[in-house]
């Protein structure tokens, strides 16, 4: 069997939540991975290492629109290794019963991307979300549960 490892949390630097925490809404929902944007108001769940690859940091975050009860669902990846690689997602809220797909992206070493949801409202809480994220081509890995309550 298989032991899935857990990472240390994704760092988040303090210079994208600084410019982004004055009134930054949920990213539009695409079909793309994008670079990773933090939220105003965010919940993610704990990060861990891709299980077929110690070097590809993976985490759901569940993002609230700013004064809203509408809530999106984010992949997040990051390359940690020294060689580019390839990534896909299917991102689930798992509230609103939605799930979304970023098709397979080139993925720079050192790159941080997320895969940004459908925003939608909801009053039921706690909010959850996950996702599958495939490694240079089929191999997949489910991200833990991020919860926002």
């Amino acid at each position: 069997m298989i032991k899935r490892m857990r990472g240390k949390a994704f760092a988040v630097s303090a210079a994208v939540v600084g410019a982004l925490a004055l009134g930054a809404s949920p990213a539009a929902a695409a079909d793309t991975w994008q670079p990773w944007v933090a939220g105003a108001d965010y919940k993610c769940g704990d990060s861990t290492k891709h299980l077929f690859s110690k070097n590809i940091g993976i985490q759901t975050c569940i993002f609230r629109a700013p004064g809203s009860n509408s809530f999106q669902a984010v992949a997040v990846a990051v390359n940690n290794s020294p060689n580019t690689v390839y990534l896909e997602t299917a991102v689930f809220n798992k509230t609103t019963n939605t799930v979304d797909n970023c098709a397979k992206r080139k993925v720079a070493p050192g790159e941080r991307v997320a895969c940004y949801g459908t925003t939608k409202s909801t009053s039921v809480r706690p909010v959850k979300g996950d996702a599958y994220i495939w490694l240079n081509d089929g191999l997949s890995d489910l991200t833990l549960t991020a919860e926002y309550k």
